[in-house]
């Protein structure tokens, strides 16, 4: 059997921007782009091979594998199976892996063809949406202020949640299918409107705490101190997506490591890394409250809340995957 590293060796070497279609450009990215109609297995096999897609891959596969440990742990501690309280748990264990497991596999195989491009980043929109969505049921089910409880934004939370990690694919996948490279700014308008909208949605009941304790002196427990890290991760993230910096003052220079959208990866994999430890705090600090107070949570409340979305998804990145398809279909005519 031939070793990892012959295979690694043998794979079709990276080429310069001028040589791929613009489609796969990146701003100030010059080199270390994958050829297009490989197959599948040297896309895989090129996480071991030096481009500049390899550090987005590796940075959410190792996010993914830290995750799925970090879960181990939870189940180990909670009963996940058993306990209807912990259907919340469970529902954002679910929408973190694919987050993840949705980026992952869109840095890594997105470059096969000018449609795969499309479709995968595709499914990495509607990763996003999910994990926005599962945040939310875990924040409204263990991280709130008992006066939030059995109010509208409470009752709506769930079902706004679902409507938008659906508008977030859908306006992603408009924002990749409506623009060419270079993209307008206005491409980013539509990404991060859809994004903030549910961010703003799940990030509430941890605003409030914080003003709480601000405001009128409650107490500042561990939990509320993760949340206040991941809240600054996230907002360095959002930096470094919009900003092009630091490769935007030196281009070609960060093709291959320290590229914003590398450094991105890491502030997500941190806000995801507080909030789990945020909520692990929540749930051990909180359990008498949501377990007396909140209403015992419902399988389509969480569970059921996560396929639904996931199949509505589902939906829109086939109609999207056609759209693009038809939009290849026309250029290419146009070519000729």
């Amino acid at each position: 059997m031939m070793p990892l590293s012959k295979y690694v060796y043998s794979l079709t070497p990276t080429t310069t921007k001028q040589e791929v279609p613009i489609l796969f450009h990146e701003p100030h990215v010059e080199t270390g782009f994958r050829k297009i109609h490989q197959p599948w297995s040297y896309y895989l096999l090129s996480l071991f091979q030096r481009h500049n897609e390899c550090m987005n891959a590796w940075t959410h596969l190792i996010a993914l594998l830290f995750c799925l440990a970090k879960f181990k742990s939870f189940s180990e501690e909670f009963d996940l199976i058993n306990d209807p309280f912990m259907l919340p748990l469970v529902a954002g264990i679910m929408t973190t892996v694919m987050l993840y497991l949705c980026s992952f596999s869109a840095h890594c195989f997105h470059n096969q063809s000018e449609l795969m491009h499309y479709t995968w980043f595709m499914i990495d929109y509607a990763g996003i949406g999910m994990y926005g969505l599962g945040c939310t049921i875990l924040h409204y089910s263990y991280s709130l202020d008992q006066s939030l409880i059995g109010g509208i934004l409470h009752d709506i939370a769930v079902p706004a949640a679902v409507c938008l990690a659906v508008t977030v694919c859908v306006c992603c996948s408009i924002s990749k299918v409506m623009y060419k490279r270079p993209y307008p700014f206005t491409r980013k308008i539509w990404q991060i409107s859809s994004v903030g909208g549910i961010y703003i949605l799940l990030i509430i009941p941890i605003l409030q705490r914080i003003y709480l304790s601000i405001h009128d002196g409650e107490k500042w427990d561990s939990g509320l101190s993760h949340h206040t890290q991941q809240i600054l991760w996230f907002l360095s993230a959002g930096f470094f997506f919009g900003s092009d910096i630091p490769q935007r003052f030196f281009p070609g220079k960060f093709d291959f490591v320290g590229h914003s959208h590398q450094i991105f990866h890491v502030c997500i994999m941190m806000t995801t890394f507080k909030k789990l430890d945020a909520v692990y705090e929540d749930i051990r600090q909180n359990r008498d409250l949501y377990q007396t107070q909140l209403p015992i949570p419902s399988f389509m409340g969480t569970i059921g809340a996560v396929l639904l979305a996931t199949l509505m998804n589902v939906i829109v990145v086939s109609i999207f995957h056609q759209l693009a398809k038809s939009k290849l279909l026309v250029e290419s005519k146009k070519k000729k």
